[in-house]
């Protein structure tokens, strides 16, 4: 067996341990890095570190922290139950009214699944006040995580975007739009599929005040103020982030040890220590065999579909952000010159990231998990994961039609 192949294998061993230990992958990633660079491949320590992605790492943790700190002292939950106070009794609007307000919370930096954390139980306890079906909330939640959690601000845009980058491709743009236009699709359809339009208007009284504290405007100001200095300025994410967070906590809007505790240091470090696997099987020669591999099964028509059907079923037994990025991204340019340079490598990293996302809708997936753990109704919670198992799966073939018929060209 060459070592190519040895190191793709590493990579679906360490993938599979992860998922079937339900250990972090990012630390079997670490310890397979070490056992195939030093004692196969002969690497010094010091380079096998190398690959750890120290840029975003660090622009990853800046944005976490920032918006961890928003967390704990009750901002972005606010920010969440002040969206219920929308339909002033229109039930109908409801669901579009969450779908809106999560891409809105999701895209300035939380990302989806802290979007879909802090929007799901609100959105399922109003559910079942209001007598909207759950499947109906879930899904909308969701599809809205995903319509701005892909942002270039948000953790899993930056990781997207930071990988094509490396790959010499600028993909904020496609990437964004391509998620943002699929994520209306499909919570347009769900709208209409799970009875959305059918919804009756109710009478109660919604006029109940919900206000921001001191401390929970100077949050919001401060985060304002990192959008504006990275989207308009083009300040570094990085630093603009961890400037942000230190100057709330110099304004003492939130505890910093509960704010440190609540970064996501698994997603980071699954991130990180994946990278660094994939950083080896790229030395070896490895990613440039699995590009060759899936360019030999691809044509101009049928490439951004197959992406994004192969990145969505890795992604329901692994991590989008953590797995499927870091290891199809870097196949894009040698699968665009295999398959002749017909095909638009944005419209590639564009499918793998949408259709790594589709996925998501299953309760195998966090941002599924997320919803059906929000769920009210203890008797139908059996039913509420069969529905979102089967929307996760038909999503992911959904994902890939979309790809057929062209749509991830429609930015390039």
């Amino acid at each position: 067996m060459n070592i190519q192949v040895t190191t793709l294998l590493a990579l679906v061993l360490a993938i599979f341990i992860g998922f079937k230990k339900k250990i972090n992958t990012g630390f079997v990633s670490i310890l397979f890095s070490f056992i195939v660079g030093y004692f196969m491949l002969g690497m010094k320590g010091k380079e096998i570190i190398e690959g750890w992605p120290t840029n975003l790492f660090f622009i990853l943790l800046g944005m976490t922290f920032l918006f961890s700190i928003a967390n704990v002292n009750g901002t972005l939950d606010l920010i969440s139950k002040k969206a219920s106070l929308l339909a002033k009794g229109n039930t109908k609007l409801l669901p579009i009214i969450f779908f809106i307000m999560t891409g809105l919370v999701a895209f300035p930096g939380p990302g989806p699944v802290v979007a879909t954390a802090l929007m799901s139980p609100i959105a399922m306890k109003l559910a079942a006040d209001e007598d909207i079906p759950e499947i109906l909330m879930a899904t909308m939640v969701i599809a809205g995580s995903i319509s701005g959690g892909l942002s270039p601000l948000a953790a899993t845009g930056i990781i997207a975007n930071t990988l094509a980058a490396e790959q010499g491709l600028n993909t904020a743009k496609s990437v964004l739009l391509s998620s943002l236009f699929v994520a209306i699709i499909m919570g347009t359809i769900f709208y209409f599929i799970f009875g959305g339009h059918k919804l009756s208007k109710k009478n109660e009284n919604h006029n109940i005040s919900i206000k921001f504290n001191k401390e929970q405007k100077k949050t919001l100001v401060v985060i304002l103020g990192v959008i504006i200095g990275i989207l308009f300025f083009k300040w570094d994410i990085g630093l603009t982030a961890f400037s942000g967070a230190a100057i709330l906590l110099l304004l003492g809007v939130a505890n910093e040890e509960e704010s440190i505790s609540s970064i996501p240091w698994s997603t980071l470090l699954l991130v990180s220590g994946v990278a660094m696997l994939v950083n080896i099987a790229t030395v070896a020669g490895g990613i440039d065999a699995l590009s060759n591999f899936l360019a030999s099964i691809m044509t101009e028509k049928t490439s951004s579909a197959i992406m994004a059907i192969i990145s969505g079923l890795m992604s329901a037994v692994s991590s989008a952000s953590g797995v499927v990025l870091p290891t199809f991204i870097p196949t894009v340019p040698k699968i665009v010159e295999q398959v002749g340079g017909a095909v638009s490598p944005n419209s590639l990293v564009s499918a793998i990231v949408v259709g790594s996302h589709m996925v998501t809708f299953s309760p195998l997936s966090t941002l599924g998990a997320l919803t059906l753990a929000a769920s009210n109704n203890e008797e139908n919670k059996q039913r509420l994961f069969g529905q979102l198992l089967a929307v996760g799966f038909l999503s992911v073939l959904f994902a890939g039609l979309l790809g057929l018929i062209g749509v991830y060209n429609l930015w390039n």
